[in-house]
């Protein structure tokens, strides 16, 4: 008979550590393959951190070194044709929206100075909430990915009236999705969303957990509207509640009585993994 020694598993704290340092070793294995690819190609550069003031300065291109999270920071910064480049710079971030990682820098860099990257044009949205006294407040940047219309507290009942077309439905949800193409892969895509091809104008939505009686009909569910030219809008009957723009990274506070439109915003040039 075996008897097992008294070997306690290592703590999740050190796991976790673990994979931190990992990551972080990762990454910055990929910022010194980027920086000495550079240097080769002779291409002067202006770094930046994520979160840091925008240098006020001209680019020919610009690189995202992280994942879709700092990808999607970096296009907050860019309102013209400006191309953007994601690498993916470790195995803890997530590279849809990449055109490579650590071992494909060169190849990247190489394809987009002999002009033979691949890029897409990445459709985003800006929200526009009319408040109630009269005033109207612009998102501060346009959305890649999408909105989270929702209760300030995740527990709380979401409260709104909805349009869409011809339509106005009152809803008592978990609240809505409005994504972009690029985003419909992501968390409306977990959701139940439908997939989009990536140059596709149209915002999608999808409500979430809706309390629906069968008698009231409700028909307002789920689908796509054109910003330009197609009614969609949400009016907040909650006492509080907040818009989040691409997840955490900025979230505005809409009132009782707001209604929010979505209009469409400049569009980004992103690269695309190229072939072999």
């Amino acid at each position: 008979m075996l008897q097992a020694q008294n070997m306690a598993p290592p703590s999740a704290d050190a796991h976790y550590l673990s994979l931190i340092t990992k990551a972080h070793d990762e990454h910055y294995s990929c910022y010194d393959t980027l920086r000495k690819s550079l240097d080769e190609l002779g291409i002067r550069v202006e770094e930046t951190s994520r979160g840091a003031e925008w240098p006020q300065c001209h680019f020919d291109f610009i690189i995202a070194l992280g994942g879709d999270g700092t990808l999607i920071t970096s296009s907050y910064g860019i309102q013209d044709d400006t191309p953007l480049i994601g690498i993916k710079s470790s195995s803890a971030s997530v590279g849809y929206l990449c055109a490579g990682e650590e071992s494909s820098v060169p190849q990247v860099l190489r394809h987009f100075v002999e002009g033979r990257l691949p890029f897409v044009r990445r459709h985003r949205l800006r929200a526009q909430i009319h408040r109630a006294e009269g005033a109207v407040e612009i998102s501060p940047f346009a959305a890649l990915n999408d909105f989270l219309f929702a209760a300030s507290s995740p527990a709380a009942t979401t409260r709104y009236r909805i349009a869409s077309m011809d339509r106005i439905e009152s809803h008592k949800s978990s609240g809505i999705w409005i994504s972009t193409a690029t985003g419909s892969t992501a968390a409306i895509g977990a959701a139940g969303g439908t997939p989009m091809l990536a140059d596709d104008q149209h915002l999608q939505f999808l409500v979430r957990e809706l309390y629906h009686r069968r008698e009231e009909g409700l028909q307002i569910v789920q689908g796509f509207s054109d910003p330009d030219n197609d009614t969609f809008w949400i009016e907040n009957l909650c006492p509080s509640a907040i818009l989040a723009l691409d997840g955490e990274k900025w979230v505005m506070k809409v009132h009782f009585g707001d209604r929010i439109h979505f209009t469409l915003g400049s569009p980004v040039r992103v690269a695309v993994r190229p072939d072999p």
